[in-house]
């Protein structure tokens, strides 16, 4: 038997095994250096981009009013429905008007009075206007209706600032396109202290003369789990003393920002700027 093929195929298929074996180390040196070049230049946490919005998500607009008058708002578009809270014409630490957020608005018309005419009776009409509108509170999420005439001049922003917790960032938005994001500190879920979610809005802005809130603070009408603060514990956004924190949950339910970060925001959202917690 003549065995020097087999001798040939056998070397053949050796060093056909061997080359495989050396492409593949090839291949695996490639991923390791790639993904230790991709670790050592990753994007740090507070550079987080935000992930693309479907169209139109962020683009909101928000109208606000203040009261007028001091009168109960009622639970449907009706002075015989139930109540729900009175108007009030400060937020709880007097530092602004209080602003509500309109939802929708409704026209009523209500029979009044009758009259008789000739054989029959006919009926007098007015047309209301109802506004629905979200009632700052505790707890969070409360509506009501109000007669259009009990709230005063309204204003609307088209701005809106979005604040993840799981991603301790913040993004701003202006007509659904991305002008300012920064790296945000939350409330603690281990505490049970988390920053409540929902959909709010800015309800006053003020310099701040306390270190331990930075060089300027803004009230949202998000009210916090914590009750222990003054004022009923609203939810704030403002700076710090202790920007080590940031990005982290170190608060009791309020959104901190760096102080370069929340001047910057200063510059761009007022009173009535939606704010969505998530």
């Amino acid at each position: 038997m003549n065995v020097a093929p087999v001798v040939r195929r056998a070397r053949a298929g050796s060093k056909g095994r061997a080359l495989q074996r050396a492409a593949r180390f090839v291949v695996l040196s490639g991923l390791v250096t790639a993904w230790t070049a991709g670790a050592a230049t990753a994007t740090p946490p507070y550079n987080i981009k935000p992930p693309p919005p479907k169209p139109g998500r962020y683009d909101v607009a928000t109208t606000v009013a203040i009261a007028e008058v001091a009168t109960w708002i009622r639970r449907a578009p009706s002075l015989t429905s139930g109540e729900v809270k009175r108007l009030v014409f400060y937020t709880p630490d007097r530092e602004a008007l209080q602003t509500y957020r309109i939802i929708t608005r409704r026209s009523i018309r209500v029979r009044v009075s009758r009259y008789r005419y000739r054989y029959h009776f006919r009926y007098r009409y007015r047309t209301t206007v109802w506004d629905q509108i979200d009632v700052p509170g505790r707890p969070n999420g409360q509506t009501g209706w109000v007669e259009q005439s009990w709230i005063g001049s309204e204003q609307t922003s088209h701005t809106l600032i979005v604040v993840s917790q799981k991603a301790e960032h913040i993004w701003v938005y202006r007509y659904g396109k991305l002008i300012f994001n920064a790296p945000a500190g939350t409330g603690n879920v281990a505490n049970k202290t988390n920053t409540p979610t929902g959909h709010f809005w800015i309800a006053e802005a003020f310099p701040s003369t306390d270190p331990f809130y930075g060089p300027w603070a803004f009230g949202t009408t998000d009210y916090a789990r914590d009750t222990e603060f003054p004022d009923g514990s609203i939810v704030g956004i403002h700076g710090t003393n202790e920007p080590w924190l940031i990005p982290g949950d170190p608060s009791h339910g309020c959104v901190r920002l760096k102080n370069p970060d929340i001047l910057k925001l200063k510059r761009l959202v007022g009173i009535g700027t939606a704010v969505w917690i998530q």
